[in-house]
């Protein structure tokens, strides 16, 4: 694939679970927070295996979307309470927008988070 494309992929894998994540602050029906779910867990399952496999070590990036894909992941869910789920879907969304901006700078300088 080309950069642009690479660029684009990049940018959906970061800002469509952010999205679902700053949305999930409303009120939606029982089968979004499902979607929710497996959409975040994706999410930072796969960005953990391609920050794994770019710098092929372990960083803290890596640990913070294991986190994130345990404490959203649909299979044993966590039942908390609904202000707490607000804080953690703001700090998911922040995380993958905050690896994004840090990740395409240091792609434009060619340097490794």
């Amino acid at each position: 694939m080309d950069n642009e494309t690479d660029r684009v992929i990049s940018g959906l894998v970061h800002f469509i679970p952010a999205g679902m994540l700053v949305l999930a602050i409303g009120r939606w029906p029982y089968g979004y927070y499902t979607l929710l779910r497996v959409v975040v867990l994706a999410g930072g399952l796969l960005l953990a295996a391609l920050i794994y496999q770019r710098m092929k070590t372990f960083t803290i990036w890596i640990g913070l979307f294991l986190i994130v894909a345990i404490v959203f992941n649909p299979i044993v869910p966590l039942h908390l309470t609904r202000g707490v789920w607000s804080i953690l879907n703001l700090a998911g969304a922040a995380l993958f927008a905050a690896h994004w901006f840090v990740m395409r700078d240091n792609v434009a300088t060619d340097v490794r988070p």
